[in-house]
């Protein structure tokens, strides 16, 4: 009775577990008989990537409407930094050979480094760690930016697309989020992470997210709550005053971070509560992505 017991428990559990190895979400209005499709980003993943799982593009391409957390062109934000007054705080908080290797880090950002605020520039770090020491680009791609790629493939196809907020927006969120934290908050976190930017011997623990992304090996965990955040929860809400309109007037492709599908105040759990049908996406398994595993 106990081993019938086990293997009905597996049973129950397995689909579940399936139905989350995924990136990708299919929405359906039965109403108003529209498909959408939701994919959940890490941003810093290149267009290798990307192109490794065909479903992405295909759902896209078969879209009417493509929304991203912001369609906002990169050089709009470089410019829109780099108008700002220079800052010659960073010499007087940074070590002189933290500052020389940031410099050396930064040579590519294309954005003056006096210009940026302290927790922008650790997030600048964070993304290039992502992208370099846990390899999500490869130095073929020419998009090194998930969201970018598939805003491109659809301005190239002439699907309609929108913003759900601007890159100016977001800067500031982040700041309100991390309690706009000034250099004496920041320096130490800053140095580290020139650190593991420059170290033959790299944390790989802050490659696990990036590695398990890669696997499609994701919790959704959409029993959880969620903590009542700025970057995620409180964007979320914010996000789903438009978003059920969109998905029930035309078939819509959405490209959100990840964070932003999972738990109790995800958008596909939102959704869901609001009577939209929602189903993973089977992917089919990547044979050889090129990808360290």
């Amino acid at each position: 009775m106990k081993y019938a017991l086990n293997i009905a428990i597996i049973l129950i559990l397995a689909p579940a577990a399936i139905a989350q190895k995924t990136i990708l979400w299919k929405v359906t209005d039965t109403i108003n008989s529209k498909t959408s499709f939701i994919v959940g980003t890490f941003h810093q993943f290149g267009n290798s990537f990307v192109d490794s799982i065909p479903e992405i593009k295909e759902a896209l391409l078969n879209s009417e409407l493509a929304v991203f957390e912001s369609v906002d062109h990169i050089e709009h934000t470089r410019q829109m930094i780099n108008k700002r007054e220079p800052s010659p705080e960073i010499e007087k908080r940074l070590k002189k050979k933290d500052l020389e290797k940031l410099k050396a880090i930064a040579e590519n950002w294309n954005v003056d480094i006096y210009k940026l605020k302290p927790v922008e520039i650790r997030w600048k770090l964070q993304q290039e760690f992502q992208k370099v020491r846990c390899e999500t680009t490869k130095p073929t791609d020419e998009f090194d930016h998930f969201d970018t790629y598939l805003q491109t493939i659809a301005e190239k196809n002439n699907i309609e697309i929108l913003g759900l907020e601007t890159d100016s927006a977001q800067l500031s969120l982040i700041e309100k989020e991390n309690k706009e934290p000034d250099w004496k908050k920041e320096r130490k976190n800053i140095s580290a992470w020139i650190h593991q930017m420059t170290t033959d011997k790299p944390n790989r623990n802050n490659c696990d997210l990036a590695d398990r992304y890669r696997r499609l090996d994701l919790a959704y965990e959409f029993e959880k709550e969620c903590e009542a955040d700025i970057l995620i929860f409180q964007r979320n809400n914010e996000w789903m005053n438009s978003i059920p309109n969109l998905v029930s007037s035309k078939n819509t492709f959405i490209a959100v971070g990840y964070f932003h599908l999972r738990r109790k105040c995800g958008i596909l759990e939102q959704l869901k509560e609001k009577g939209f049908k929602i189903e993973a996406v089977k992917i089919k398994p990547v044979v050889d992505s090129g990808y360290k595993k």
